[in-house]
């Protein structure tokens, strides 16, 4: 199977279009009538999570999403020093989004490094779904947490959310080892000890691809 085809390259610049649209317009309306806090999570949903869900459908291999997801890391660093922050969805000392978009290219790889025809399979799903617990799990805890408590704190009815979202989500492309880990990954995000877009997806990572592929 080729590593990049013209319908790949279309994808990619679609769904590049369709990302820059959620964030430099969507989560500006979206930060106007709510918060900085719930924009960022409507762009991990609206933005990374769309295109993580879509992409094993699109794409021919991961080549194009870790390029895309490491070229937009990029972009965010070089604007933040360059330019200052976008203050409708990003803070001073939060770099919430240049984890998410690193930890989104870097599992992919990692996986492609493991096992290089891993995207023509099933084991797909290994890394992309803690990607997507990243995306839909956290950014579901962020905003009921924003509304309920009014401010960005841990608490049980976001762990809530998060476990609605992910358990189901994994049960169904894994089975139970799939539900375990949104187990892991809901326990994980409501430990403040590293960033959710680093500790969620990498944990989630090892504790899936542990189980399916080593025992």
């Amino acid at each position: 199977m080729p590593l990049l085809t013209l319908a790949d390259i279309l994808w990619g610049v679609i769904l590049t279009i369709w990302v820059g649209i959620v964030t430099l317009y969507i989560s500006k309306i979206i930060s106007k009538y709510t918060s900085i806090y719930v924009a960022r999570k409507a762009i991990h949903m609206l933005g990374g999570g769309i295109v993580a869900a879509l992409s094993p459908f699109v794409f021919t291999s991961p080549l194009v999403p870790i390029i895309a997801s490491y070229t937009l890391m990029t972009y965010l660093i070089v604007r933040r020093i360059k330019n200052g922050i976008m203050g409708w969805f990003q803070e001073k000392d939060n770099y919430g989004e240049v984890f998410y978009t690193f930890s989104y290219g870097t599992l992919l790889l990692i996986m492609w490094v493991i096992d290089g025809n891993y995207w023509s399979t099933k084991d797909v799903f290994i890394p992309l779904l803690p990607i997507l617990y990243m995306s839909f799990g956290d950014g579901v805890t962020g905003i009921i947490r924003n509304y309920v408590y009014k401010r960005r704190v841990k608490g049980f009815w976001g762990s809530v959310g998060m476990a609605i979202v992910c358990i189901p989500l994994g049960y169904y492309l894994f089975g139970l080892y799939g539900a375990i880990s949104g187990i892991v990954a809901t326990i994980v995000e409501a430990l403040p000890l590293v960033d959710d877009n680093l500790s969620i997806p990498f944990v989630s990572f090892l504790f899936l691809y542990s189980v399916i592929k080593l025992f």
